[in-house]
C-alpha cells in the first residue's frame, strides 16, 4: 500500500472536515436538541418522586436537578435557534459552540437515561441507593473511557488522513440521525428500562451506558475539533443552505399509519405510565391499587399487543399478496 504525502494527508483531513461542517456539525443539527430535552426531563421526573416521595425534601434544593434543568431549557430554546434563522449560518464559531453544548446535552440525557435504567429498576428506596453507589462511578468511567479512546483515535486519523469513506458516510449519518424512526428507536429502546427488572434492566442499562458513551463522545470530539479549526480558517465554515430548516422537514416522513413509528410510540407511552404510576406507589405488591387504575394498565397493554399482532397480519398478508402478483406475473 502506497504512503500517503503530508500534503494529501492535509487534504483528505480537510475535506472530511468540511463534509463534517455540513452535515453532522451543521447548525442545523441543533433541531435535534428536543431529545435530549425530552429524556432529560424523564430523568428529571424520576429524580423528582425519588426527592419528594423518599426524602421529602425539594429537589431544587439539590445543585444537579438544577443543572439538569438548567440544561433542559437551553435544549428546548436551542432546537428553535435554526429553524429561520440565518444569521446563526453568519455567525460560525458562535453555531458550532451552540450545537457542541447540544450534543453535550442529547449525550448527558442519554447517560441519564441509562442511570434510570440501572438505579430506578430496582424495588425500593434502599436499592435504588445501593444501585447508584456503583451505577454513578460505571457511567463516570464509560464517559471518561469514551473521551479518552476517541482522542486518540482522532490524533491517529489526522496522521494517517480520513478515508473517502468516512467522508462520505458523514452526509448518510447526517440523514440517520435525522431520520424520525432513529429518534423513535432511542426513546424506545431507553423507555423499556421502565418495564424491566433484574437482570434484564441491567444488561439494558449497561449496553445502553457503552453504547452512548462510545458513540457520542466520538461525534463531540470530532466537533470539538472542528470548532478549533474554524477559529483558525474560514476555510472550514458551513454552506449557507438554500432550503430553510422546519419541524416539518424534520417530521416529513412521520405517520401513525406506520406501525414502526405508531408501536414505537404505544410502547413508549406504556412505559412512561407505568414508571409514573410505580414511583408514585402504585402497582406495588405492599400498596393498594385502583380497580379502575389496574384495567386501564392491563387494557393498554393488551390494545398494544393486539395492534403489534394486527399489524404483523397485515405485514405478512402484504407480502403474501405481493409475492402472489409477481408469481402470476411470470
Amino acid at each position: 500500500m502506497e504512503e500517503k504525502t503530508v500534503k494529501e494527508v492535509e487534504e483528505l483531513n480537510k475535506v472530511y472536515f468540511k463534509s463534517l461542517a455540513n452535515t453532522r456539525a451543521s447548525a442545523s443539527m441543533m433541531v435535534i436538541s428536543f431529545t435530549g430535552a425530552f429524556a432529560s426531563a424523564l430523568f428529571l421526573l424520576f429524580q423528582y418522586f425519588y426527592f419528594v416521595k423518599g426524602y421529602g425534601i425539594n429537589p431544587l434544593e439539590n445543585y444537579f436537578f438544577d443543572f439538569v434543568l438548567i440544561y433542559v431549557i437551553y435544549l428546548v430554546v436551542a432546537t428553535f435557534i435554526p429553524l429561520g434563522m440565518t444569521f446563526i449560518y453568519r455567525r460560525q464559531i458562535l453555531s458550532t459552540i451552540l450545537l457542541l453544548l447540544s450534543y453535550i446535552g442529547i449525550f448527558l440525557s442519554l447517560i441519564l437515561i441509562s442511570y434510570i435504567i440501572l438505579v430506578y429498576s430496582g424495588t425500593n428506596l434502599q436499592e435504588y441507593n445501593e444501585r447508584s453507589l456503583y451505577t454513578i462511578p460505571f457511567l463516570l468511567i464509560c464517559t471518561v473511557v469514551g473521551f479518552v479512546y476517541h482522542y486518540f483515535w482522532l490524533k491517529s486519523e489526522l496522521k494517517k488522513g480520513f478515508s473517502t469513506n468516512r467522508t462520505m458516510g458523514n452526509y448518510f449519518a447526517k440523514s440517520s440521525t435525522r431520520n424520525n424512526n432513529s429518534l423513535l428507536i432511542i426513546f424506545t429502546v431507553s423507555m423499556l428500562g421502565g418495564v424491566l427488572s433484574g437482570k434484564f434492566a441491567l444488561v439494558l442499562g449497561i449496553l445502553t451506558a457503552v453504547l452512548f458513551s462510545y458513540g457520542f463522545s466520538q461525534l463531540i470530539t470530532e466537533v470539538a475539533y472542528l470548532l478549533y479549526l474554524k477559529t483558525q480558517s474560514k476555510e472550514y465554515w458551513e454552506d449557507v443552505p438554500k432550503k430553510k430548516e422546519t419541524f416539518r422537514n424534520l417530521f416529513k416522513d412521520f405517520s401513525l399509519k406506520k406501525a414502526k413509528i405508531r408501536i414505537s410510540l404505544e410502547i413508549l407511552f406504556c412505559s412512561i405510565f407505568l414508571g409514573i404510576m410505580y414511583n408514585i406507589g402504585y402497582f406495588s405488591p405492599s400498596s393498594y391499587t385502583p380497580l379502575w387504575l389496574i384495567w386501564f394498565g392491563r387494557t393498554f397493554i393488551i390494545l398494544i399487543g393486539l395492534d403489534i399482532l394486527g399489524s404483523f397480519i397485515l405485514s405478512m398478508m402484504k407480502r403474501l399478496k405481493t409475492g402472489f402478483k409477481k408469481g402470476k406475473k411470470k
